[in-house]
């Protein structure tokens, strides 16, 4: 098949300038080639013009966009930052007072260990050196410095090494205390009855006459027949029973430690054999049974088996 050649486009145009007064007529000539390089040519600068607009105008929306979210960021850090200060400005004070607390903690602990020990309250700290007294002038001073995260933290890791440690003082204290509390409970203190002393511990002119006098090994309470006996302290009831040896009913707790108490003369005894009884319970009611003048309590105070002066325990 025979193909056509495709010839050349040779058309041309002509643009005539008419002037005025007479001039000649300007014939300008312009083959059709050269007015579709020249299009092509504002094509081309068009295209290109329009492409770096377009670059340009991305770019520059890329870095506003780029610009407010830094400046939306640098916003929030700055009011993060407003916040943290308040908050290290509140943990300071925080922190103020908490060492103020512990300092009082740390004097209560002193005071009470002085009470505990019966030692003299003077204000003598652990290194032998007197403590400032309190006053009531009130003086205080010195440089205003915004406190340190670091410092603030030092200060923190401090403030809970010395919570730890008051803690452990405390509950050894607390041990100390109930130990102290134990004792006390099987220790006889109070008066097992009401009434009058009649009859002092140690020697004495006999009750019977004849001008003569005895040991006493406790002491007499007199009062009105049928008055209530308690127990002086903790403890379990080795006796309750007749006593043909002078006591007549008798009742004997011991609270361990090696001391026994005995109730002696009861109207009624009221305790039961191998029963625990507490300080301060009913145990007997008041008589003039076994070898008595009158209605009256012999209370006896027994250490190790030897008797002592009831005295020494009563409070």
């Amino acid at each position: 098949m025979i193909q056509k050649v495709k010839k050349p486009d040779t058309r041309e145009y002509t643009l005539m300038v008419v002037p005025h007064h007479g001039k000649s007529v300007v014939k300008v000539t312009v083959p059709i080639q050269q007015i579709k390089a020249a299009a092509i040519a504002l094509g081309i600068v068009f295209a290109v013009m329009v492409g770096s607009y377009c670059s340009t105008y991305f770019s520059y929306r890329q870095v506003t966009d780029v610009a407010s979210a830094e400046r939306s960021e640098l916003e929030q850090l700055r009011s993060v930052n407003v916040r943290q200060a308040q908050q290290i400005e509140n943990l300071a004070q925080a922190t103020a007072v908490l060492q103020d607390d512990m300092t009082k903690l740390n004097q209560l602990d002193g005071e009470l260990r002085r009470l505990v020990n019966n030692e003299d309250p003077a204000t003598v700290s652990r290194s032998g050196v007197n403590r400032p007294a309190a006053t009531a002038n009130g003086g205080q001073g010195g440089p205003t410095i915004k406190p340190q995260i670091q410092e603030l933290d030092g200060l923190v890791r401090d403030l809970q090494a010395a919570a730890k440690e008051r803690q452990q003082s405390l509950a050894g204290l607390k041990e100390t205390l109930l130990a102290q509390k134990a004792r006390q409970a099987v220790t006889p203190s109070i008066w097992p009855a009401a009434g009058e002393v009649t009859s002092r511990f140690g020697w004495r002119t006999s009750p019977w006459g004849g001008g003569g006098g005895d040991w006493h090994p406790g002491i007499d309470i007199a009062g009105d027949y049928g008055t209530p006996i308690y127990a002086a302290a903790d403890g379990y009831i080795r006796n309750s029973s007749w006593n043909g040896g002078g006591y007549g009913n008798l009742v004997e707790i011991d609270h361990g430690n090696g001391i026994v108490t005995l109730y002696g003369h009861n109207a009624q005894n009221v305790a039961v054999n191998g029963s625990q009884v507490k300080k301060g319970d009913l145990i007997a009611y008041m008589g003039s049974t076994g070898a008595s003048t009158g209605t009256h309590l012999h209370y006896e105070v027994r250490v190790n088996g030897s008797a002592v002066n009831p005295a020494s325990f009563l409070h």
